[in-house]
């Protein structure tokens, strides 16, 4: 038993108070959807995963142990994972969290947290440690995109400073690419940003062996502005119309999903004017 350091990221659900009080009374989400919320902040299942097949992202980083030392443990609306400080690490760290706000994210819930790095004592059912208790602290004081001076309880997951530094000197381009694609900045503050899950890329042309089909890519263009604009109307129905903080909140999310609609737009613009006649069209268009 002893305590170690770690990368450390709290997660907690946003609206759960409301969600309970609803079930309670028989109006809104019902007691096994409640329950079914909970079971896609994650599991401690993943650390099997880990333990069997080694890290899911970046699998060639190097790291201490198969595992990645992975914890996971949850209280009620609330989730503490833990991992070890490495490259591989660090990166499936994040995406144990980005995965876990978009499931969230596809029943309409909203997520907040913050990652760090620390000491901390961590096993399936027990946590304690100092690097524990800075994430459960500022996962409240989170202020990464806010749109006013004072505000302060955005609903992202944020990333310290600590777990930036190290990214930025782990030297693993790996790690580094795909920590640019999970994460988004603002300033000097960063957040894990799963929109961009939603990103639809087009091949134009011919490439390794896919033949390229405009009626094809209009299609799954399609497809993917219909998942967005369910998952909008998916957080406009879940949180409470009554309560400005939450429409504050969900808000953000709102925004972020209305982008990708728009380089939904973008894309069928290019469909549009694509013209092969003339000179040989790039390769990718994301």
């Amino acid at each position: 038993m002893e305590f170690r350091e770690k990368f450390i990221a709290f997660l907690d659900v946003l609206g759960f108070k409301d969600y309970v009080s609803s079930a309670e009374v028989g109006t809104g989400k019902s007691l096994p959807e409640i329950l079914d919320i909970l079971k896609k902040l994650g599991s401690a299942g993943e650390r099997d995963h880990f333990g069997q097949y080694g890290p899911i992202i970046c699998p060639a980083a190097s790291y201490l142990q198969k595992d990645l030392d992975f914890r996971f443990t949850q209280v009620s609306d609330c989730a503490v994972l833990s991992i070890e400080v490495s490259p591989a690490g660090v990166i499936n760290l994040i995406d144990q969290c980005r995965r876990a706000v978009f499931r969230l994210l596809q029943s309409g819930t909203m997520c907040r947290g913050y990652i760090t790095r620390g000491k901390i004592f961590h096993t399936d059912s027990q946590f304690v440690g100092s690097g524990y208790q800075e994430a459960y602290q500022k996962e409240s004081q989170v202020a990464v995109f806010k749109r006013e001076a004072d505000e302060r309880g955005t609903p992202f997951v944020e990333v310290a400073r600590s777990v930036l530094e190290y990214v930025d000197n782990c030297e693993d381009t790996c790690v580094q690419q795909m920590f640019r694609r999970m994460v988004r900045w603002d300033g000097d503050a960063a957040a894990v940003f799963p929109f961009t899950m939603l990103s639809h890329s087009v091949v134009l042309g011919d490439f390794l062996g896919h033949k390229f089909d405009v009626k094809s890519e209009r299609e799954s263009n399609l497809n993917m502005r219909l998942i967005i604009e369910k998952l909008i109307a998916g957080v406009r129905a879940s949180v409470d119309q009554a309560n400005p903080g939450a429409l504050r909140k969900a808000e953000y999310y709102i925004k972020a999903l209305e982008a990708q609609i728009e380089i939904c737009d973008g894309t069928d613009r290019v469909l549009d004017e694509m013209d092969f006649k003339g000179a040989d069209p790039p390769k990718f268009y994301a």
